[in-house]
């Protein structure tokens, strides 16, 4: 888990770099843009994951769906109500971007990007501080 928060930190990184493109540019160039939606996938992922591995130390019962999962994050009061209606969302964007559910609308990304990013590096720092406060090794 931890090597794969180095990846997850490395794409913070990355997508931090991109927000630093002209709005234009980043919306006209599909590799911009595609280095982007890969690193959110990346990071999105992680936070998937690092829950379930959560879930599975409490000995909760792992859902089937990834919003589900957030879902059981706040049941168990890992998370509040707040984070779990923003990773719902995320994961909302996970799914599109993996599924090609529907197309990304370029605009949209850039402009809440930071916002995105917020999400995801406060998500991970209450995981990293529930499984600290719980003695979970991540």
């Amino acid at each position: 888990m931890l090597k794969r928060l180095e990846r997850f930190n490395k794409g913070i990184e990355i997508l931090n770099e991109i927000r630093n493109y002209d709005r234009d540019i980043f919306c006209k160039d599909i590799k911009i843009l595609s280095i982007a939606e890969r690193n959110l996938q990346v990071c999105i992922e992680f936070l998937i994951d690092m829950s379930t591995y959560i879930l599975s130390k409490l000995d909760a019962e792992i859902p089937e769906t990834y919003r589900e999962v957030v879902e059981k994050l706040y049941d168990e009061k890992v998370i509040d109500e707040d984070l779990k209606e923003k990773l719902a969302e995320i994961i909302g964007l996970r799914n599109i971007i993996v599924h090609m559910y529907a197309d990304i609308i370029p605009e949209l990304l850039y402009d809440n990007l930071k916002d995105i990013m917020n999400v995801l590096k406060i998500s991970v720092k209450r995981l990293l501080e529930f499984c600290q406060y719980n003695n979970i090794d991540p």
